[in-house]
């Protein structure tokens, strides 16, 4: 009977700990993404920012790329919160960090400003990028409203402070330097 409590005592608290470091990574991916909604990019990068990716692509070189990205003259861009952020419960370790995967939906608006530009022709080259059945255009207002299903993986040294990398198919290879491969298999 002993045995039985304390194996139940300790399924109790780890699968707590597991709720908490799960809890704890989509909290701080809100705030990360809420940092980028609102263009606080080196305040994003400096709390959020994955550190070897950093190495690779530094922050201000991330940051001019962000700031032409959503200030862009020829188009307005605009990124709304995730939903349905998902925090995978596998946890990998590698070396001295600790790697979880997410998933999560994110919808974009778009509006281009450049004259010339057929909306049927955005239209279906948004679709191409996104997927049939992703992009709707609201011929009222000229947005092209954007349905995101994307994959992050975040990673810590010290279970507390959580650095986020957005897995992006065209980056898998630069990705796999440091990230475990078994995380970027079946992303994207």
């Amino acid at each position: 009977m002993k045995k039985v409590f304390l194996f139940l005592c300790f399924s109790f608290s780890v699968l707590s700990f597991s709720q908490n470091i799960q809890s704890d990574i989509e909290s701080q991916f809100r705030d990360y993404s809420s940092l980028i909604e609102n263009k606080n990019f080196g305040k994003a990068l400096d709390i959020y920012g994955n550190e070897d990716f950093l190495k690779i692509f530094p922050k201000e070189q991330v940051i001019a790329v962000m700031d032409q990205m959503f200030n862009s003259k020829d188009f307005d861009l605009k990124i709304h919160q995730p939903e349905n952020v998902i925090v995978s419960t596998e946890i990998i370790k590698d070396k001295n960090n600790t790697f979880v995967k997410l998933s999560y939906r994110q919808n974009l608006e778009m509006k281009f400003n450049m004259p010339g530009l057929k909306s049927g022709q955005l239209l279906s080259a948004l679709q191409a990028e996104f997927g049939n059945g992703q992009v709707d255009y609201k011929e009222s207002s000229g947005l092209f409203e954007v349905r995101t299903v994307r994959e992050a993986v975040a990673n810590s040294a010290d279970l507390k402070n959580w650095k986020f990398i957005i897995i992006e198919k065209k980056q898998i290879p630069i990705l796999k330097q440091f990230i475990p491969e078994s995380l970027l298999r079946s992303s994207n």
